[in-house]
């Protein structure tokens, strides 16, 4: 294994299967979790009717402004398009002023 302290190798090398799996899914929960913080974190930073920025995956800079903050997602209106309604991760947002 990679990464590791050959104490922790030793230990995990003495595990059952059963026991490994359940430390498995101990660690998949924590992940999520620390995932969810980050992600409530980015999304706190932004708030309905803020201005903001971001690139298409063409490279493309749109303009827009905040409807909804979302679990997951931001969702944005684009300016001059009232049907354009995008769904961004807070990360690829930049508030305009």
């Amino acid at each position: 294994m990679e990464n590791i302290s050959p104490q922790m190798e030793e230990s995990l090398n003495e595990l059952t299967r059963e026991e490994l799996i359940q430390i498995n899914r101990a660690v998949i929960r924590r992940i999520k979790l620390m995932d969810d913080l980050k992600r409530f974190k980015e999304n706190s930073a932004f708030y309905p009717g803020d201005k903001v920025s971001w690139n298409d995956q063409e490279g493309a800079t749109h303009f827009g402004r905040v409807l909804r903050v979302n679990t997951k997602t931001i969702s944005v209106e684009e300016d001059g398009d009232p049907e354009g309604i995008w769904r961004i991760p807070a990360i690829l947002l930049t508030k305009q002023a």
